[in-house]
């Protein structure tokens, strides 16, 4: 057994992909990366896609992307004790909160501290309990939305320099597989909603944004896309780190269904 690695995202898939479709829900997150980054050409400069190997199959694995939270799906403990070799120049690490305590173990036998430093509650939309909507309706945008939805995503990044997402990640793609939801009120665009393209029954809700002060159309958005998104998937996913919006999403209908940490180094800042 061991890890073995590649550069090439479609590769990745052709060693795990039956591995991360078999429980989708704690996978996720990679397989999502995985997915879009082999739709590139080529991946991002630095990319990393690992994979846990015996004679029956891929048992875990890992995403590295550069300028993002490596993060792995959960682990075997043969797996962990391995994982410093590959991992072990990472400053920081997200992994099923089940292997946070193994994994930092396995980073102290070789001498190094990782600590955690966030926590993200995995949720999956049951039963979808909307409440009463501001004025205005929602539709699925398209391409004649993109110049307003890449300004949008522009003025996001402006007020979250911290936030490392791509443009082709929550604009582009889901634009093409009309998993974008806007909100309008008198015809005119408000708000939207972004969502990743369903995957092995598999959906995740991300960018609720609107550019005006408040929230309240951007919450209609996304209301609106957790509609859209359960006519096409079995398992429309989000990922809250504040008691606040996990207590919003359980409003909403949305159960937790698992937990991830974010492992930091003791000399890295936090996550």
């Amino acid at each position: 057994m061991t890890w073995l690695t590649t550069t090439d995202a479609g590769r990745f898939l052709a060693a795990s992909e039956a591995f991360l479709v078999h429980d989708v829900v704690a996978t996720h997150a990679l397989l999502t990366e995985a997915r879009f980054w082999a739709s590139l050409s080529p991946p991002p400069s630095g990319a990393r896609f690992g994979w846990w190997a015996d004679a029956g199959g891929t048992q875990c694995a890992f995403v590295q992307i550069p300028d993002h939270t490596p993060i792995c799906s959960p682990l075997t403990p043969a797996a962990i004790a391995a994982l410093p070799r590959e991992l072990g120049g990472s400053k920081i690490l997200g992994v099923d909160a089940r292997d946070a305590a193994a994994v930092m173990q396995a980073w102290q036998n070789q001498g190094q501290v990782l600590r955690p430093s966030a926590r993200l509650t995995l949720l999956r939309l049951d039963t979808l309990r909307a409440p009463a909507q501001p004025p205005g309706a929602h539709r699925v945008a398209d391409e004649a939305d993109v110049p307003v939805l890449r300004t949008w995503f522009a003025l996001f990044q402006e007020r979250h320099p911290e936030d490392r997402s791509h443009l082709e990640f929550v604009v582009d793609e889901p634009l093409r597989q009309r998993a974008i939801v806007l909100w309008e009120v008198a015809g005119r665009p408000v708000a939207m909603a972004s969502r990743t393209p369903v995957t092995a029954g598999m959906t995740r809700l991300g960018l609720a944004f609107q550019p005006a002060e408040g929230t309240v159309y951007a919450d209609a958005a996304f209301v609106s896309g957790c509609l859209e998104a359960s006519r096409t998937a079995t398992h429309v996913l989000v990922l809250s780190a504040t008691p606040g919006s996990i207590a919003a999403y359980l409003s909403l209908g949305f159960v937790p269904v698992g937990e991830r940490v974010v492992l930091t180094s003791q000399d890295a800042p936090p996550a």
